[in-house]
């Protein structure tokens, strides 16, 4: 018991140690006017189209929906602001 108490005592105190010196670097970045960033994904967006194992006919379909419906609200914005000329 006393090696696994000495190992898991190790994993601590090198986990503090990490720690601590992401610490000590963020206050520095903030005192001179920075922040440090958050790393890794973005917010998940909810597609409705479910997970990637499901169907992939249906998901092709919706993405191609919604690219339709973005491109017809764009074609509509563009000639009520006179940018384009009916065709």
């Amino acid at each position: 018991m006393k090696t696994l108490d000495a190992l898991s005592d190790f994993f601590d105190d090198r986990r503090k140690a990490k720690s601590r010196k992401i610490r000590e670097k963020n206050d520095k970045l903030r005192q001179a006017g920075k922040y440090s960033i958050k790393k890794g994904w973005g917010p998940m967006v909810n597609t409705g189209s479910g997970g990637l194992n499901k169907d992939p006919t249906s998901r092709v379909f919706f993405v191609a929906q919604q690219q339709k419906n973005i491109s017809e609200n764009n074609e509509l914005s563009e000639r009520r602001s006179g940018q384009v000329k009916r065709k």
